[in-house]
């Protein structure tokens, strides 16, 4: 069968969950899975305002790690296909201006709240043909770290991008630097 896109998202989302299982402090919420097997597959919905609505939904994110207290610590998405500029940007500043992130949770809005802590993971590839295309992604993720830092209006203070050629090593990336990342916390 073949596959559809969203498909890695969800094997990760899975995996990641799987991965952190036994350890309260955290809760996985992904998308692109089967709300019928795991619980924690849901529509993650960044948005402008007090409360989620259709006129204020900014974007929907492939994976959120929260804390008990509801504030999210990782927020990562995953861009299957190779990686656009504007997407990069798309993925990046809706996330940033985002005055939250909701999931329904069995048949309730549950709101999870951005801090300082928060960081936001962007994943993916672009074709790197010639020597020098991969600047691209450096010059980006510097002009993104000048806008985000200390800058008050945006809370989050991280931005990552993991973006290499095949999509298999930039997963793989992504699980080793996950899995580091919140067992140093």
């Amino acid at each position: 069968m073949a596959k559809k896109a969203g498909d890695k998202t969800g094997e990760f989302g899975a995996w990641l969950t799987e991965a952190l299982r036994g350890q309260a402090d955290y809760r996985v919420y992904y998308d692109h899975g089967d709300p019928k097997v795991d619980k924690n597959v849901a529509v993650i919905k960044a948005f402008f305002g007090e409360t989620v609505t259709k006129e204020n939904k900014l974007a929907e994110v492939d994976v959120m790690v929260v804390n008990q207290e509801n504030e999210i610590l990782l927020l990562i998405e995953i861009e299957e296909s190779q990686i656009s500029p504007k997407t990069l940007l798309g993925d990046v500043f809706a996330c940033l201006l985002s005055s939250g992130f909701a999931v329904r949770v069995e048949g309730k809005q549950v709101y999870f709240r951005v801090t300082t802590q928060t960081q936001l993971w962007i994943v993916g590839t672009v074709p790197c043909k010639k020597a020098g295309e991969t600047d691209f992604i450096n010059q980006v993720q510097e002009k993104i770290n000048r806008i985000v830092f200390d800058n008050e209006l945006i809370p989050i203070r991280r931005v990552r991008l993991i973006i290499e050629k095949e999509l298999e090593s930039c997963l793989k990336s992504l699980e080793a630097e996950s899995l580091n990342y919140l067992s140093n916390r």
